[in-house]
């Protein structure tokens, strides 16, 4: 159980609690990190008594919750007696510590609720999976782990907790509560963004995204509805990683179409190619779209008609492989009636034609299309 308590606050820091490399060193460590217990015994190693805990230093609040830091620090008692089972541990946080207000959307492998703490009354979102058993504890412990790998993200919704319900395998992830999804503000507005609207939307979404890929991590499942809208300071915020993939993880032994039929990237479609960041490229693209005409650019609902509606619309590359899907040969790209210029500056298209491209290869990576010049004026 102690070294549960060493794994805890490993996660949820990325650091060792313990660095030290011999063992007289690591109990040092221990007694000055934990403070010094009633044993005067100890007192010889030349730590202060009555020495304080660290611990709450080393682990802040905005890294694991009171109700989080409970359990750790039940797992790091100094007597193995006053120690937490692994039964008692889990019957700490569980899911009845909130009340869940309202349904607020339906992701990946779940649903999420927004919901209210009953002791603190801090409104959080929980997610919690629609697969029984371990199937569904596993996938929620799997997108914890990319959430918390995505930790210093800004970008990134902030998980705060994983809790329990009645069961051992019924898990689900509490989050922060950000606000609506951008595909309802896009609904509910009525209109499309301006375009500097579009330009700080981008922004945000393209720094978020490359910091994820700086990290070895791969969305797969980019679309409005996994970008939340922040309640009062309008910032944007990705969400839902069920679909999530570590892009130094081996592809599955079966190809497989991830993602949302609207935003999935053409090799993906076409079963070319695995998922890999470009993939999440092509999706801002559909995403930029959409923002500055209020339209999905590929309102399709199945994955045949939308490989078709692509080709329609950014008419037939070189791969003459793609004619017997009954489009003509050397037809021309339709993107720029889809998306005038009054709706989009030249720079604005110039971004937008270089996240749309068929080629993986040729598609631009988040940190280029920062540096086109459509995102130099950001002072409007």
């Amino acid at each position: 159980m102690w070294a549960l308590g060493c794994i805890m606050a490993e996660l949820v820091t990325g650091q060792s609690l313990f660095p030290e490399e011999d063992l007289c060193q690591q109990l040092i460590g221990i007694i000055d990190l934990l403070g010094i217990p009633d044993d005067v015994s100890l007192m010889p190693l030349g730590i202060d008594a009555g020495s304080p805990s660290k611990l709450r230093e080393k682990v802040p609040e905005e890294r694991l919750s009171p109700a989080g830091f409970d359990v750790l620090r039940g797992l790091l008692q100094y007597d193995p007696k006053d120690r937490l089972t692994a039964a008692a541990a889990l019957r700490m946080p569980c899911v009845e510590s909130y009340r869940r207000l309202r349904k607020i959307g339906e992701v990946a492998f779940g649903a999420v609720s927004k919901a209210r703490h009953v002791g603190t009354g801090e409104v959080v979102a929980i997610k919690s999976s629609r697969h029984s058993g371990s199937g569904g504890a596993a996938l929620l412990l799997r997108e914890a782990a990319l959430l918390a790998a995505c930790r210093e993200n800004p970008a990134v919704v902030r998980l705060l907790e994983v809790v329990r319900g009645s069961g051992m395998d019924d898990l689900h992830l509490v989050l922060e509560y950000v606000g609506p999804s951008l595909h309802d503000v896009i609904r509910r507005r009525g209109i499309p963004f301006t375009e500097s609207e579009a330009r700080r939307a981008m922004a945000q979404l393209l720094a978020g995204v490359g910091s994820m890929h700086a990290d070895g991590i791969v969305h797969c499942d980019l679309k409005p509805g996994n970008v939340l809208v922040g309640e009062h300071d309008r910032r944007l915020k990705i969400c839902d990683l069920g679909l999530a993939r570590s892009a130094a993880a081996p592809p599955p032994d079966e190809q497989q179409v991830d993602g949302t039929v609207g935003y999935i990237a053409p090799e993906v479609l076409l079963c070319e190619k695995d998922c890999g960041a470009p993939v999440d490229m092509w999706a801002l693209g559909c995403i930029m779209a959409e923002l500055v005409t209020g339209q999905s650019l590929f309102p399709e609902e199945d994955l045949c008609q939308q490989l078709i509606g692509i080709i329609d619309l950014l008419g037939i590359p070189d791969d003459v492989s793609l004619m017997p899907l009954g489009i003509d040969a050397g037809s021309p790209s339709k993107l720029r009636e889809k998306v005038p210029e009054e709706r989009l500056s030249p720079a604005g298209f110039d971004v937008l034609r270089g996240l749309l491209q068929y080629d993986p290869k040729d598609r631009l990576t988040a940190a280029a299309a920062l540096r086109m010049p459509w995102f130099a004026p950001m002072d409007d």
